[in-house]
């Protein structure tokens, strides 16, 4: 079934965060940053301010701006804890990671030997995101292995990815 004789080989799942920067809940994210009340009410107004894009205005109620120098930033206190949820989850097991995540702003994979893990961190994250206001983006979500293709849901996937 995946060329390794019945042994369960290692996945990757490589999650998109549907509009990450267009969908940050404002509430969410400013109850994760603790600074002066006066600094709190500059970046409220800063996220509140619309974006002006050809010509045209739009009010922001959600989201940070794309491409604004802070929104990286903004992104990554947004999605702190993600990584602790799975740690905390999957703790190491004879010293080794059960299951491990590596993100970059809106980017993450998570890695694990085992596919039952990888789905369990999926739901785990996808239920994580809804408070913060985001959801995975099934259709650029991939589960493969690193070293051969894999079949799964129906289809085979090619192994390795870009991160």
């Amino acid at each position: 079934m995946n060329g390794s004789g019945g042994r369960r080989l290692p996945s990757r799942p490589l999650p998109d965060i549907a509009k990450c920067f267009d969908r940050i809940n404002h509430d969410y994210l400013l109850s994760k940053i603790h600074c002066p009340s006066n600094l709190k009410k500059d970046l409220k107004q800063w996220l509140k301010a619309g974006v002006l894009d050809n010509g045209v205005f739009e009010d922001t109620e959600s989201g940070t701006p794309q491409g604004g120098v802070i929104s990286p930033i903004l992104a990554n206190i947004a999605l702190d804890g993600m990584v602790r949820l799975i740690k905390t989850m999957y703790p190491k097991k004879a010293n080794r990671a059960q299951a491990t995540v590596i993100r970059y702003a809106d980017d993450f994979v998570v890695i694990s030997p085992s596919l039952e893990i990888i789905e369990q961190c999926k739901t785990a994250i996808s239920e994580w995101l809804k408070p913060v206001g985001l959801e995975i983006k099934p259709e650029k979500t991939r589960i493969c292995y690193t070293l051969n293709p894999i079949e799964y849901n129906g289809k085979t996937e090619e192994p390795g990815f870009d991160f």
